[in-house]
């Protein structure tokens, strides 16, 4: 039977059930609790058979996906992961109505990573930010001091105005959301309440009684109920939970997180409304359940996205096989090293904003110069099977003569 809430039971039976209700779930072994004010009450969930199913499909995708991650190469791991993290700031975004572009992510995370220099200054931080973290090497904030500044980087140069936090690290002012007939949600009501609640968020982050997935889960929703910025707490509050599955699963867990989300934005909205309804007493059990659903879901979407990968990899690793074996391959003549060259072009095609590749990731991924590596190009090129897309850094794809060689035209 699906778990009832304390609204539902006022409605369809009584007040006094309600209270019975309640009162059976704040004492249940099962039921964690926070200091943590909605409303009139504190926030508690109970761990229910829902809950720990969910945990444990987690787990079971995690491992999955950490395995098939694992397999693959250096070279394939960082156009993977560049890849994903272009469509996670441009998913959380979208979340918002904040307009960017793939290809403007693209060039300022090309940026941080100093594979090509660029002008522009939007997302930049935030691009740093998702790289570290996909990196691992993103510590978790400890106090209230870090995440403003994680706030800061987060919304480098988009917030102006009235929007800027005009207290010592948050707002001073009101915030209420509107459906458009009724507020919807209201955050903490001074800069004092929202300390209270961060300080909060803080310690049950750490507190290992609790299990790490539920504290990614909770941290999420005092984050967001607490609202402690005018503009920019959902992209904060995504971040925030993208970093602590980061600390509780693998560091690439969360690079679906954001898509997920904006596939299922009416679920999540509702999610936390519910939790917040004064009708449910500070019952956060269905807001945990349905936060830990797109959390499995997002992680199923990891891994079939990574195996499809595995599966257009092994294509082409076997198309290049049987060039090497063919007498009269279209590269029987082509510069020593070039079908290598090749390779690892094709591998890229797979990934990211226009499957390209520079010049000096090629080299890397074949150990060797940027001088080895250029004339076997200038013969690719010359030979119809890849195209350079830019001069400064030197990029190349396939050409669709390229893509039927290695047998990516007929890609699912």
């Amino acid at each position: 039977m699906s778990y009832r809430t304390l609204k539902s039971i006022f409605h369809q039976k009584s007040l006094s059930a309600a209270d019975a209700e309640e009162a059976v779930r704040r004492s249940s072994p099962a039921a964690v609790h926070w200091d943590f004010q909605i409303g009139e009450v504190t926030m508690f969930c109970l761990l229910t058979p829902d809950t720990v199913v969910l945990i444990e499909r987690i787990m079971v995708l995690e491992n999955r996906a950490r395995g098939l991650w694992d397999s693959l190469s250096g070279a394939v791991r960082s156009h993977y992961l560049r890849s994903m993290i272009i469509e996670e700031i441009h998913a959380t975004n979208e979340i918002e109505s904040v307009y960017s572009t793939r290809q403007e992510i693209a060039e300022v995370l090309d940026a941080v990573k100093g594979v090509a220099p660029s002008e522009r200054h939007r997302f930049r931080e935030m691009a740093r930010l998702y790289q570290a973290l996909g990196d691992g090497e993103v510590a978790a904030p400890e106090s209230l001091d870090d995440i403003r500044t994680v706030y800061d980087e987060v919304t480098d140069g988009e917030i102006t105005g009235a929007d800027v936090p005009d207290g010592v690290r948050f707002r001073t002012g009101t915030v209420r959301i509107t459906d458009g007939q009724k507020i919807v949600h209201e955050g903490a009501p001074s800069e004092e309440r929202i300390e209270a609640g961060l300080e909060e968020m803080l310690r049950q982050s750490a507190d290992e009684t609790i299990p790490s997935l539920v504290r990614a889960v909770a941290a999420h929703f005092i984050f967001e109920s607490t609202h402690p910025f005018y503009d920019g707490n959902g992209r904060t509050g995504r971040y925030l939970l993208a970093l602590d599955l980061s600390r509780s699963l693998s560091p690439v867990a969360w690079l679906s997180l954001s898509a997920t989300i904006a596939d299922n934005k009416s679920r999540y909205y509702k999610a936390f409304q519910n939790a917040e309804l004064s009708l449910n007493r500070g019952d956060a059990t269905i807001f945990v359940t349905e936060m830990l659903g797109i959390i499995a879901e997002a992680e199923g979407r990891l891994c079939s996205d990574l195996e499809l990968r595995h599966r257009q990899i092994s294509r082409v690793f076997a198309r290049m096989t049987i060039l090497e074996e063919e007498a009269e391959s279209p590269l029987t003549r082509v510069v020593k090293g070039a079908l290598e060259i090749l390779g690892i072009i094709g591998q890229a095609s797979l990934f990211g904003v226009g499957g390209e590749v520079e010049l000096d990731v090629i080299a890397r991924s074949i150990g060797r110069t940027k001088q080895y590596v250029r004339p076997r190009t200038v013969d690719l090129v010359d030979r119809g099977l890849v195209e350079e897309t830019s001069g400064k850094p030197l990029r190349f794809r396939l050409t669709e003569q390229g893509r039927e060689l290695l047998g990516l035209s007929d890609e699912e």
